[in-house]
């Protein structure tokens, strides 16, 4: 079974900010979001986040920063006016350059009840990640969900040449549980120098490929292609 999603907005932050005549101060706004941004992710440097000079303060208002990463990439950051005394709400969209976990947690989430009619709970990790075709990472199933003799441990996530998400489950054989009794005329000690503890195994889920199409990855889920800054999200 498959499914495709857009990755699109999740809220970042919420800052309240003052300028002189009636405008936001934009260079707190950029120093701001680029500490919160970097704050969230151990695998991002920016070098800087460059918004528009003049905003005035309005309520609803709308407009649009660019981070820029070291040593290259831009992505887009959207930020709206929560009211006329300065407070602002950000959030980053996926694109081709930047992830955002925090929306690839609530799909992988959603995918999962979908394929195996349970809950987990999912964590990725940072909330932002470099978008690298070719890459793969693991996202935590907390907890682990068994699934008929399995235990789901994690969902492992690759990043194809055009920059679309995959992922399979990563499982764990779950041992029976051992009982042993002590036979008569035995001690404690000896009971517990018997006594064998249950092991797992971890195994990969993952089906050949076929004829010349690329592999069909067990549990696969394919993500459409994110958005570049530029486009109209």
């Amino acid at each position: 079974m498959r499914s495709t999603f857009r990755l699109v907005l999740l809220a970042g932050g919420l800052l309240t900010l003052t300028g002189c005549f009636n405008r936001l101060d934009m260079t707190a706004v950029e120093q701001e979001i680029e500490a919160e941004i970097e704050s969230q992710s151990r695998r991002l440097s920016l070098a800087e986040v460059r918004c528009p000079p003049d905003v005035y303060k309005q309520s609803g208002a709308y407009f649009r920063c660019v981070g820029y990463l070291r040593p290259e990439g831009e992505f887009t950051i959207n930020v709206v006016q929560q009211d006329a005394q300065g407070s602002i709400t950000w959030d980053v969209p996926s694109s081709s350059v930047i992830l955002n976990m925090g929306k690839v947690e609530d799909t992988l989430r959603q995918d999962f009840a979908q394929a195996f009619t349970k809950r987990a709970t999912v964590d990725c990790g940072d909330l932002y990640r470099l978008n690298q075709p070719g890459e793969q990472f693991e996202c935590e199933v907390v907890g682990g969900v068994a699934v008929g003799a399995d235990q789901v441990t994690a969902l492992v996530v690759k990043v194809d040449p055009e920059g679309n998400l995959t992922w399979y489950e990563r499982r764990e054989a779950i041992a029976p549980a051992t009982t042993v009794s002590n036979p008569a005329g035995t001690s404690d000690a000896d009971d517990d120098t018997s006594a064998q503890s249950a092991t797992t195994n971890t195994t990969t889920q993952e089906n050949a490929p076929t004829g010349g199409d690329r592999p069909k990855i067990a549990g696969t889920r394919e993500v459409e292609r994110p958005r570049v800054p530029g486009d109209d999200d």
